[in-house]
């Protein structure tokens, strides 16, 4: 009888301890560590002519084969200035270069997934589609000014 008991309350314990790392295991999921981001593989650096408004300056830095909600982060420096970055499809980036081809457009910011003003920062974005995107820098003041693309 004394047996008996005794293995009762060993299941007994056995199944609390178990359902309790159960338990465990299942609410520390969403404090795992996300996968690192996304970033450049090398720093590129790159002079902007200055511009306007209606005719600005812009680099783009194409980032290839994005997938649907990757987390991206690069480091950016302007020198000489600040910088409008802004995150949008390379479609969206290759329609109003094609149309700007003589100039006096004003850069569209409409499909930016990120639209930053900045001299230094690391920039943070997941863009939310997969393909081709393009990183833009614009520069609207009338001086020239380098900017700085770095790992994050």
């Amino acid at each position: 009888m004394a047996r008996r008991f005794l293995r009762r309350r060993t299941l007994v314990i056995a199944s609390i301890i178990v359902a309790l790392s159960v338990g465990i295991v299942f609410a520390s999921i969403p404090y795992l560590p996300r996968p690192p981001a996304r970033t450049i593989q090398a720093p590129i650096t790159h002079d902007i002519r200055g511009g306007s408004q209606n005719n600005p300056g812009v680099f783009s830095v194409l980032l290839q084969g994005v997938s649907n909600n990757d987390n991206f982060a690069i480091g950016v420096n302007v020198i000489n200035g600040i910088a409008t970055f802004c995150v949008m499809p390379e479609s969206n980036y290759l329609s109003w270069f094609s149309r700007n081809s003589t100039g006096g457009i004003p850069f569209s910011f409409d499909g930016c997934i990120l639209n930053q003003q900045t001299s230094q920062t690391t920039l943070r974005f997941t863009p939310n589609s997969q393909g081709n995107w393009d990183l833009v820098a614009v520069n609207t003041s009338p001086g020239t000014i380098t900017v700085e693309y770095t790992p994050a």
